[in-house]
């Protein structure tokens, strides 16, 4: 494994979580006694990511960030969605071996990134997780609708994804739900972003694109999907459990009681 650096998503606004993101991003909620933010870097340091880069926008300067930890900001993220926010920290992952990226809104067991790091199957690959009809059991706040889902084959290359896909009477089988978390070698990122440039060469920002009514706020599933029209292989590394998004106020009231222990096998 020649991962080295880890880059974390972290410019949006939260709107979902005021007032608990009224002054402050929503990375910054304490869970269990730490930050969202800081528990993901603690495990980046702990799984051999020994470098992260932190992508802000809302807020940024009320993060505290350990030394070994870069920011880049997105001065547009009142604009821009997840994928364009990405795109900040390019330079920052040139010359890398394979880069792992993070949403900043997830919470996890330090297991989901050591074995997606050990999983060098392909070299662009996302975490998609097969157990999300129990976490959507009573979740009213954030609708299975909006779950960024994978459809993938058996080979789990993944085939279709994005929201507005995911509904009770699919099979766990061959639909997850992506974490927000995936991986790139540097030949995955040639790829990546040559797709990316194309689109951005031909596109208005207030274009449509894939799921998205404009270019300039599509979700890196969007582009996922892109990559997959254009029949680049895109691989689905499986967990079963084990994360947890906080996207709403409901999510974090869950998280107070998150088993983030490695004693279970879900």
């Amino acid at each position: 494994m020649d991962s080295t650096l880890a880059v974390v998503i972290a410019a949006g606004l939260g709107l979902r979580l005021k007032p608990l993101t009224d002054v402050l991003p929503k990375c910054m909620l304490d869970v269990q006694g730490s930050t969202m933010l800081n528990r993901a870097l603690e495990t980046f340091r702990e799984s051999s990511l020994s470098r992260s880069v932190v992508i802000g926008g809302f807020e940024a300067a009320r993060m505290r960030l350990p030394e070994q930890v870069t920011l880049v900001m997105n001065h547009d993220y009142t604009n821009n969605n997840i994928l364009h926010s990405l795109a900040c920290a390019r330079d920052q992952m040139d010359g890398e071996g394979t880069v792992l990226i993070s949403y900043s809104d997830i919470i996890f067991r330090g297991s989901v990134v050591k074995n997606f790091l050990s999983d060098e199957t392909a070299d662009i690959s996302i975490v998609v997780d097969q157990k999300w009809p129990d976490r959507y059991q009573g979740r009213m706040l954030h609708p299975l609708s909006q779950a960024e889902a994978a459809k993938f084959g058996s080979g789990q290359e993944l085939l279709q994804t994005g929201k507005d896909l995911l509904t009770e009477d699919h099979d766990p089988q061959c639909w997850g739900e992506f974490i927000g978390m995936m991986k790139m070698t540097p030949k995955g990122r040639d790829l990546f972003w040559g797709v990316f440039d194309d689109v951005n060469s031909k596109l208005a920002m207030d274009a449509p694109f894939q799921g998205t009514i404009e270019w300039r706020r599509a979700y890196i599933t969007d582009l996922l999907q892109e990559l997959v029209d254009r029949e680049i292989d895109v691989h689905c590394s499986l967990i079963q459990g084990g994360w947890l998004e906080i996207d709403t106020t409901e999510d974090y009231d869950l998280a107070a009681s998150f088993d983030f222990s490695e004693s279970l096998t879900s």
